[in-house]
C-alpha cells in the first residue's frame, strides 16, 4: 500500500511538473507585408511577382510557458525575406533575423528560439540571424507601434478609420501562424533596415497589416474580425 501511495505521489508531482513546465502560451501578433493584404484582384495580381517579398512578425506574450520557461510579458520578432510573395501560402524564407527581446534572460531567450522554431515550420529552410535588441509593441489607442532597436519602426491604424478602399476589394490573405481572431490594419509608416538581409524596406499607406490574437480558448480559429473587435480585447504586456 505505502508503495502505491508514493507512486500515485510521484505521478501527480510528475504530472504538475510537466503542466507547469508547458502551459498554453497566449499573446497578440502583428504581421506586417510588403504587398497589401486586403485590395482588388488587379492589384493584387500586380503585387503578386513584385511584391510581398518581405515580411515582420511581432509577438507579444500575455501568459504560458515554453521550453520551462514563463514568456509572460516577453516579446519576440522575425524579419523575413524570400524572392517571392512570402505571404502566399506555404511560402518558405531563405533569409531571416530574429530579434531577441534584451530584457529576457539567456534561458528565456533560448525558449524564444524554440518556441519560434515549433510555431513558424516555414523558416526552417531558412538561414538564420539573430539581433539582441530593445523591443516594444505597443497599443497606442489609435493603432499600434513596433520598433526592434534601430532596425525597425513600425506604426498601424485601424482599417475602418482610413479613407481607402473601394468596392470589390476584399481580403486575399490570411496570418501565416494559425490566430484566434485576426483583423487588417494599415501600415501607417514603417521603417526597416536592416544591414544582415541587405534590405531597406520602407512603406506606408497600404492594408499591409495583420492584427491578430493567438492562443485563446475556443474553437474558432483565424476567425476575421474588425480591428475595434481585436484591438478593444487584445492585452499588451508592458
Amino acid at each position: 500500500m505505502k508503495r502505491a501511495g508514493y507512486y500515485l505521489i510521484g505521478l501527480t508531482c510528475l504530472v504538475a511538473h510537466c503542466l507547469w513546465a508547458e502551459a498554453p502560451v497566449r499573446g497578440s501578433m502583428l504581421e506586417l507585408h510588403s504587398c497589401e493584404l486586403y485590395a482588388g484582384g488587379c492589384v493584387v495580381s500586380s503585387e503578386a511577382t513584385q511584391r510581398g517579398r518581405y515580411m515582420l512578425r511581432a509577438w507579444s506574450f500575455s501568459e504560458g510557458r515554453f521550453a520551462n520557461q514563463d514568456l509572460r510579458g516577453l516579446q519576440l520578432a522575425v524579419l523575413e525575406a524570400l524572392s517571392e510573395n512570402l505571404a502566399a501560402e506555404k511560402a518558405e524564407a531563405e533569409q531571416a533575423v530574429v530579434y531577441l527581446q534584451q530584457q529576457a534572460t539567456p534561458a528565456q531567450r533560448e525558449a524564444l528560439l524554440a518556441w519560434l522554431r515549433a510555431n513558424a515550420p516555414e523558416l526552417k529552410r531558412a538561414a538564420l540571424n539573430s539581433r539582441v535588441v530593445p523591443i516594444e509593441l505597443s497599443d497606442m489607442g489609435s493603432g499600434y507601434t513596433f520598433t526592434a532597436g534601430r532596425f525597425v519602426s513600425v506604426q498601424t491604424a485601424p482599417l475602418e478609420s482610413c479613407e481607402t478602399g473601394s468596392c470589390g476589394e476584399g481580403l486575399w490573405y490570411k496570418p501565416r501562424m494559425t490566430t484566434s481572431v485576426f483583423a487588417v490594419g494599415v501600415d501607417r509608416a514603417s521603417r526597416v533596415e536592416e544591414p544582415l538581409l541587405k534590405l531597406k524596406w520602407i512603406d506606408g499607406g497600404k492594408r499591409s497589416a495583420f492584427l491578430a490574437k493567438f492562443g485563446q480558448p475556443g474553437p474558432d480559429k483565424d476567425m476575421y474580425v474588425t480591428c475595434a473587435d481585436v484591438c478593444g480585447a487584445m492585452v499588451m504586456p508592458h
